[in-house]
């Protein structure tokens, strides 16, 4: 697979594009008002315990607090309840379960400072998560500094390959650290792998020291930079061009494509084109079509994406298409084109939480099956964690992907300030039976008989034309003479009725 990392920036706002095979499968945007935080390291204060929730809210440095919960604080946790801690995306105590060794002050005080790490950012009202199980990942090894444990990715089949690289995390666990050997580690020279660990090992040394010497920065570990996260994720075999616009990006990837992945020194180039590079590769175009609800399928269905806070909702349609089959099978066709298509949105919008999709309804119960084996092997190209659950008696099937970070449409856009989120404004009909009741009001409150009115365009043409008639009756049957006046600056559902 083709996989090029393209990054354009200006002051203020990095973004980020992934293609795979020429088609952009993810986008990043990165702004310094945003405060980007996840997987960074900070100096955290307790602001306060939550006893009936077994968690603790923690200043880092951010507007907001984040939250941190009993089990992220423990120091005795085994890896798999480390590793079930990371992939809950809530967080909490499981309900029924043993109770936990300690209540949450035998861990923390208020006021007292911890090492923490975001492992969520911050989402819609909700503060970041934290842990103080913190991980540093590098391209060929994942260090835990506070799990005691080694393990070789499942990828690696070679006995022999994992036997050599279990011997090489052991050696690191006697130093006190734990350290997951990821897949990429298994076609690398062994002494760039164990150069890596070791600058792993210095990097939170440097965080210790930094937590100890008592000062006021409340970031104490080297930031995460999003273009070598996304080289560190991506296989030597399917790295293509990484294209920056900007010097300094374009540098801090060569150094660290020299260090770890030399053959691809190469691939590192700094666009110089006059030419704006995201218009150059094609991308703005995407980017603005992720904005859209409405999303047409190439045999002429099309599917609708409604997003909220913790909640998706896709509905499939067959639009425009009318098959050449049976009913049965022009349903199934646009299903099946649904299921790659939503597969893709989820991944290039960054949609995630649950996920409700409304495919059309299939008869035949092989047919229904096809529909989600083709929605997992989709899936599978997705790096976040998702789960597909099997039709309810609705028809509906549930998807649920892991959150770390907002959706690029929540990025991107804000409540519109007219409809205050609502998507709808009043009809221009409405606004002017409006105006005719408040008329009407002041008529028989005051007397009135001469109003002015003022109004957006669109809703003096409704009163005048779309129902004239009515309107004429009004003023005669209530004695009373109107003088209009369109402005292109009022707002659709604003308007003033006084005394001319």
């Amino acid at each position: 697979m083709d996989r090029r990392i393209i990054v354009n920036s200006i002051p203020g706002e990095k973004r980020m594009a992934i293609l795979e095979e020429g088609r952009l499968v993810e986008f990043s945007l990165f702004r310094t008002s945003d405060q980007n935080c996840l997987g960074n390291i900070y100096r955290g204060t307790v602001k306060r315990i939550v006893h009936g929730m077994q968690s603790a809210f923690v200043e880092f440095g951010h507007e907001r607090t984040g939250f941190i919960y009993l089990r992220d604080l423990r120091q005795d946790i085994s890896y798999e309840e480390f590793e079930k801690n990371l992939n809950d995306d809530d967080g909490e105590e499981e309900s029924g379960g043993e109770p936990a060794a300690a209540p949450i002050p035998e861990y923390v005080k208020e006021g007292g400072q911890i090492i923490v790490q975001v492992i969520k950012e911050p989402i819609g009202q909700k503060g970041a998560r934290l842990t103080t199980h913190a991980t540093l990942t590098g391209r060929f090894a994942v260090l835990m500094p506070t799990i005691r444990h080694t393990g070789v990715s499942k990828k690696i089949h070679d006995p022999e390959l994992r036997r050599d690289l279990q011997e090489l995390a052991r050696r690191t666990v006697e130093k006190g650290y734990g350290v997951i050997i990821r897949t990429m580690a298994g076609s690398a020279p062994r002494q760039i792998v164990e150069r890596e660990i070791v600058q792993l090992i210095k990097k939170w040394r440097t965080v210790q020291d930094n937590f100890k010497k008592g000062k006021n920065e409340e970031l104490i570990g080297e930031p995460v930079s999003p273009v070598i996260e996304a080289i560190k994720n991506t296989y030597t075999d399917d790295l293509g061009d990484i294209i920056c616009d900007d010097k300094a990006d374009h540098d801090e990837a060569l150094k660290y494509v020299s260090a770890f992945i030399p053959e691809r020194k190469a691939a590192v180039r700094l666009h110089e084109l006059p030419y704006p590079i995201f218009e150059y590769y094609g991308i703005e175009a995407e980017i603005d079509k992720t904005l859209g609800k409405k999303l047409w399928l190439k045999s002429g269905g099309f599917i609708y994406i409604e997003q909220t806070e913790a909640l998706t909702v896709v509905d499939v349609n067959t639009g425009k298409f009318l098959g050449h089959g049976s009913l049965e099978q022009t349903v199934l066709k646009t299903n099946l084109e649904a299921a790659d298509e939503i597969s893709y949105q989820l991944r290039l919008r960054n949609i995630a939480g649950i996920i409700v999709v409304d495919f059309i309804d299939m008869r035949h119960h092989n047919n229904r099956m096809k529909v989600i084996r083709a929605l997992e092997t989709a899936l599978e190209r997705d790096p976040a964690k998702n789960t597909v659950y099997q039709f309810t008696r609705l028809g509906l099937i549930q998807i649920t992907r892991k959150r770390t970070s907002e959706s690029a449409l929540a990025t991107l856009t804000e409540s519109c300030p007219y409809c205050a989120g609502t998507a709808s404004i009043l009809s221009r009909e409405s606004v002017g039976f409006k105006i005719v009741r408040e008329m009407l009001r002041q008529n028989q409150l005051y007397g009135t008989r001469r109003f002015r009115v003022e109004a957006h365009p669109d809703v003096i043409f409704s009163i005048e034309h779309a129902f004239g008639r009515e309107f004429k009756e009004a003023c005669r049957a209530h004695k009373i003479t109107v003088e209009m006046k369109s402005d292109t600056a009022i707002h659709r559902e604003q308007f003033t009725v006084s005394e001319a």
